[in-house]
């Protein structure tokens, strides 16, 4: 907050940027504490600080950190241009709909009634499809800007942080825990789901504490990016606060509805019948017609206008 005033941030984009290391190295702090650094970090002084310092989970071999080869730098280097392109691509096919591609739809927000029909029109889970492939672009390109940084100037090796999650996920836990921003999960699981689980011996009370705070430090960013000391508007008095929270704890219930279902007749003779092509959407399915709990407030408070601001896009004049 006060880093914000100080500077006199208004751009969400810019705000959510700075904001989100804070949320990360709170996490690795936790994991300090309760003494879940990974080995290799704790070798050196020096080590130790580079590891917390880096807003990236380096990689170990043993008791040493991983050196990135010429090659993985040349790699990361082509994997900036590639996240940038796509991002711009994906942006300008997005924007003239304000990012509704599909249009209004009915589905009410988090704290509404649901209904059935609306949760499941086409239209709907278009739009959110298309919002959640925007939140897996954003992210690929941080991750490939900043990790090439830290690779080519560092030389530290530093793991992929999005895996395509939306085309590529296996199941709901594959999805959350193996794709989906590997590097908040790593933070989480240290900071968060290993405490938890050593303290209550309940993995299911470990996984609800980690989706719980997933929720919770949502909504911080929520109201430091669009609601602490903004100029008031139309837009940014539609942003609710708990749709954030409401999103990951019904995400919750699918990765433990899949943990007690996974390995029962009926889900092996379905997993069967789904084509493999169609397995990541099948997986998706699970949380898309709950995306915009999730994606409204960004959609409602400007967000990705403010985004497009930083990128080269094509547009009707």
């Amino acid at each position: 907050y006060a880093l914000n005033d100080m500077l006199g941030v208004q751009n969400t984009a810019a705000r959510f940027a700075t904001s989100i290391l804070f949320v990360l190295y709170m996490f690795r702090i936790l994991e300090a504490v309760f003494d879940f650094v990974p080995p290799g970090a704790k070798t050196s002084l020096g080590t130790y600080c580079t590891y917390f310092s880096l807003p990236f989970d380096m990689i170990f071999d043993g008791i040493k950190p991983v050196m990135a080869t010429k090659q993985e730098i040349r790699d990361g280097q082509i994997n900036v241009v590639k996240a940038v392109t796509c991002i711009g691509v994906l942006c300008t096919i997005l924007t003239p709909s304000g990012y509704k591609p599909f249009g209004d739809t009915d589905a009410g927000e988090f704290n509404e009634s649901i209904v059935l029909s609306d949760y499941l029109d086409l239209k709907h889970l278009g739009n959110c499809f298309a919002i959640a492939l925007f939140f897996q672009q954003g992210l690929s390109v941080g991750d490939a800007v900043f990790g090439n940084a830290i690779q080519t100037v560092l030389g530290y090796k530093v793991k992929q942080t999005m895996r395509n999650p939306m085309l590529e996920a296996t199941s709901p836990s594959d999805f959350w825990g193996r794709r989906w921003n590997v590097l908040v999960h790593s933070v989480m699981k240290r900071g968060v789901y290993k405490p938890v689980r050593k303290y209550s011996s309940s993995p299911v009370a470990a996984s609800l504490a980690v989706f719980i705070a997933s929720g919770l430090f949502h909504e911080w960013l929520v109201h430091v990016v669009f609601l602490h000391n903004r100029p008031s508007s139309s837009s940014t008095s539609e942003v609710l606060l708990g749709s954030n929270t409401a999103f990951f704890v019904w995400n919750f219930v699918v990765i433990v509805s899949e943990k007690v279902l996974t390995g029962t007749k009926g889900v092996k003779s379905l997993g069967k019948m789904i084509p493999s092509l169609l397995l990541p959407f099948a997986i998706i399915m699970t949380s898309l017609p709950m995306a915009h709990w999730f994606g409204n407030p960004y959609l409602k408070g400007g967000f990705f206008e403010d985004y497009e601001k930083c990128l080269i896009l094509i547009r009707k004049l």
